[in-house]
């Protein structure tokens, strides 16, 4: 069972509390690197990493900083910096996003509190704000300010995370959209739901019309 928490360990979990379940209880791999999605996302973070390793926007006097990857004395986690800038008085953080879907939902304000606690806990400077790149086919940038709040509630998930990995027990989940794609759908008893058709009345019999609730789609 793992002890050291990463940044993508409680991002997950925000995702959905199974991932960490299957994932770091039971230790079933999620061999996402066969999709082709997580090796586009791979190859164009690994692109962004090598190049341009000393470019800092001419309105911001400061240096880059790259793959720093640190570790949280106070709440025993670690992650990696994949991009930031660190200037006289504080550090901007950059994630980089391959999508063309603008969604900043708990799963992205949780990782981005939670590097701003390694960046200030480290480099003892604060971070008050991220730029975040969405970018596949068109690219967009937006600009978040990081407050008091994200960080509690990056907080709040990492302490969610830890208490699954104490108690071995599976949390509870609800169906989504997310379930569709998801790694572990065929083990999860939530993620495999499927509506079967209804049956046929058979001849010379009636039946009432039967009606089926569709499962709550969350949003990502």
């Amino acid at each position: 069972m793992k002890t050291n928490l990463t940044v993508t360990d409680v991002v997950e979990n925000a995702f959905c509390p199974k991932f960490t379940y299957y994932e770091l209880v039971l230790g079933l791999r999620q061999y996402e690197g066969k999709q082709g999605s997580v090796k586009a996302g791979r190859e164009y973070h690994s692109r962004h990493s090598s190049t341009n390793l000393t470019y800092v926007p001419k309105n911001i006097k400061g240096r880059k900083l790259t793959e720093a990857q640190l570790f949280s004395r106070t709440h025993l986690f670690s992650g990696k910096i994949d991009e930031a800038i660190e200037t006289a008085e504080e550090v901007i953080i950059i994630e980089r996003k391959y999508s063309d879907h603008v969604n900043l939902g708990a799963t992205m304000m949780t990782q981005l509190g939670l590097l701003s606690i390694l960046v200030e806990e480290n480099l003892k400077k604060k971070v008050r704000k991220a730029t975040v790149v969405f970018e596949r086919t068109r690219r967009q940038e937006i600009q978040v300010d990081i407050t008091e709040e994200i960080k509690n509630l990056a907080l709040s998930g990492l302490r969610r995370t830890k208490q699954v990995l104490t108690s071995g027990l599976c949390p509870v989940a609800n169906y989504s959209n997310r379930c569709l794609t998801c790694c572990y759908r065929k083990v999860c008893e939530v993620g495999s739901l499927r509506l079967k058709p209804a049956s046929k009345p058979r001849i010379g019999h009636t039946q009432k019309a039967a009606t089926t609730e569709l499962p709550p789609k969350d949003d990502v």
